[in-house]
């Protein structure tokens, strides 16, 4: 999901970090949606690992902008790049997930003929993007036209009008906060979604700043470690107010634009910068991970679907038992399909 050309070990670390939040967040967000109200033990069982890994998306995000902002580029060279790196993988994608999807409906439901199945294929893109995980990728390619003009900005400003820049954009995006941003489909308000896809390139500049600016000292790093799990207890609580005081579901403070997320996000990236992991074998993993991520990052929708399909869902058994199952299942699985489509003739442009 990002540029590769860097390839610093504590940067591997954050994004093979980051693709497993996203995994998390996949896997528990139905615990969290299902057992409210009716198994409060269980929900917070979800509530809590939910809380924990908010920071995903955004960190995604911020290795962009730590990779790919302190540089001058050739545009051409970079769209390019981009292109078949990210939207050729992504485009393949698309299709294997229109497929799927005509496929895993029922038989009354299904469209034939050319004209009805693209009337279909329209409206689940409209509707949903295709598969609702894509907005991530709607969003970065429509982030990637910029980011040489980004790159320039932030090359020409000095650290404090960069911090400056970054206290606008928290604020703006907590005035923004109620605003009806609909990153899921194409259909409504297109400039909101253009506003919001503009909101989170702050997290790009974020992500700049950390890397470029800021030192790390023993006493820095622990007080990010324990910002972090206030931010977890802050999410966890403040979802359960204000889930009680609407008396539905309030999952708000969980948004990658809230103040929280911003703070969870900040400090996970502080917290790990220039780490270095001693174990061979963690090395070893989490540089595969991350090498593999943006594939990961595509299929494994799929794998939680087929998944769910044959009955391997968080519903077998008790979360602290079923969601590290379906956790390690839907890496696993991910990793192997992108492993193997990496292997055959011309897979690496088209598995991601």
């Amino acid at each position: 999901m990002t540029s590769k050309e860097q390839n610093i070990e504590w940067l591997d670390s954050l994004r093979a970090l980051a693709i497993v939040g996203v995994i998390i967040i996949h896997i528990t967000t139905p615990v969290v949606k299902m057992s409210y109200g009716t198994n409060m033990f269980y929900w917070w069982i979800g509530n809590i690992i939910d809380s924990a890994v908010r920071f995903a998306v955004p960190v995604f995000l911020m290795l962009s902008g730590a990779t790919m902002l302190d540089k001058s580029y050739n545009i051409g060279k970079f769209y390019k790049k981009r292109i078949i790196r990210v939207l050729v993988p992504f485009l393949f994608w698309m299709i294997v997930y229109w497929i799927f999807r005509w496929y895993s409906l029922p038989a009354q439901l299904k469209p034939y003929g050319f004209a009805h199945i693209t009337d279909w294929a329209v409206n689940l893109f409209l509707n949903a993007g295709v598969s609702k995980h894509f907005w991530y990728i709607y969003m970065i390619l429509f982030l990637y036209l910029f980011v040489p003009l980004f790159a320039l900005f932030v090359r020409n400003m000095s650290s404090s009008m960069i911090l400056f820049l970054l206290g606008a954009w928290v604020l703006l995006c907590y005035i923004s906060n109620s605003l009806p941003i609909n990153m899921y489909t194409w259909s409504g308000d297109y400039f909101s979604k253009i506003y919001g896809y503009f909101l989170y390139s702050g997290y790009m500049f974020l992500g700049f700043f950390i890397y470029k600016y800021t030192y790390i000292s023993r006493n820095i790093r622990l007080t990010c470690g324990i910002l972090f799990f206030i931010t977890i207890l802050i999410s966890g609580f403040v979802t359960y107010f204000d889930s009680q005081k609407d008396g539905k579901l309030n999952t708000a403070v969980y948004s990658y634009l809230n103040p929280n997320t911003m703070i969870q996000s900040f400090v996970i990236f502080l917290w790990l910068k220039n780490i270095i992991i001693r174990n061979k074998i963690m090395q070893h993993v989490q540089k595969i991970i991350s090498n593999y991520s943006y594939g990961i990052y595509l299929v494994h929708i799929l794998v939680i679907d087929v998944l769910f399909q044959h009955k391997i869902f968080w519903t077998m058994a008790h979360p602290l038992l079923s969601l590290p199952l379906l956790f390690i299942l839907t890496l696993t699985a991910s990793f192997l399909i992108i492993y193997i489509l990496r292997k055959i003739p011309f897979g690496k442009y088209i598995s991601g």
